[in-house]
């Protein structure tokens, strides 16, 4: 691989955002450019970025931008209207709750910031959002949500979801026949899973993101070595490498795709493997041709 030729980070922030970041919209799409990558996707836990991409692609050309939307309770949480609108608009994954799922607060003590690093901005006491009933099934809105990204070639993805509802999300969701699911960074000590689970979400045809975050300090939750036993064991073709950078405090994302890929293959991955998780993977999941 040169470099990263060809990459796409499907999972990448920049701002303007709720929390100190180390580049904007903009900076990030012509350094992506300038590195040779395809494609990024915005990530905010505030806001669709859908226009923001939009916007960004009028006026850095050769690389490609898209936006996502986050069900956090600034776009109303679980809410089917802006689903909607954000895949009406080009959004090309809709996350379930990040930073307001009740599992991230429980996470964090109730907080919807995170003690890694703080939001700039106050943020309203939140209750917490979880996607089952107390029965243990699936909300009636999420299979709304679901039924409204089914077809349309956007990504349903998990967010900061429990283990628990993961699973149940990614089996409803493709037993009612989305083509496109994606589990949100497993190895993250937020929603940590185990192999096991990550396996048994691949059966059922999901993706599963590999995220540099899982090995920056602060973030720590695996060893190099466990990541990439734990990827050959998923199985490379249902891979996903992507970055989750932004913060402030790291390095901007595109040195840090080139350093997870340098781990990656100093860990004695090969750079067809690598290749086929940072570009061909992600290109599927998209829909880029």
């Amino acid at each position: 691989m040169n470099n990263l030729k060809g990459a796409i980070d499907i999972h990448v922030h920049s701002s303007p955002s709720i929390f100190p970041r180390s580049v904007n919209d903009l900076e990030l799409a012509e350094q992506a450019k300038q590195a040779g990558m395809r494609a990024i996707v915005l990530k905010a836990h505030e806001e669709s970025t859908v226009s923001r991409a939009q916007l960004v692609s009028k006026v850095v050309e050769g690389i490609e931008v898209y936006g996502s939307l986050v069900l956090n309770e600034y776009v109303g949480g679980l809410n089917p209207y802006a689903v909607d609108m954000a895949i009406q608009q080009g959004a090309k994954l809709i996350w379930m709750p990040t930073g307001s799922a009740k599992h991230h607060l429980d996470h964090y003590g109730g907080k919807s910031d995170y003690k890694e690093q703080k939001s700039t901005i106050r943020l309203l006491p939140q209750k917490g959002i979880t996607i089952l009933s107390e029965d243990g099934e699936l909300l009636p809105v999420v299979y709304d949500i679901i039924d409204l990204i089914k077809g349309t070639g956007a990504v349903l993805a998990t967010g900061h979801l429990s283990p628990l509802e993961t699973r149940k999300l990614v089996e409803v969701a493709t037993a009612r026949g989305v083509e496109k699911v994606l589990v949100a960074h497993p190895d993250l000590k937020i929603n940590k899973m185990d192999l096991s689970l990550q396996i048994e979400l691949v059966k059922m045809g999901a993706y599963v993101e590999k995220s540099m975050l899982t090995l920056m300090p602060l973030w720590k939750s695996i060893e190099p070595d466990e990541l990439v036993q734990g990827i050959r064991q998923i199985g490379i073709e249902k891979c996903i490498l992507q970055t989750d950078f932004g913060q402030a405090n790291h390095p901007v994302p595109t040195e840090g795709y080139n350093q997870f890929i340098q781990i990656l293959l100093a860990q004695g991955m090969t750079e067809k493997e690598v290749e086929q998780m940072a570009c061909f993977n992600p290109a599927e999941l998209i829909g880029l041709t």
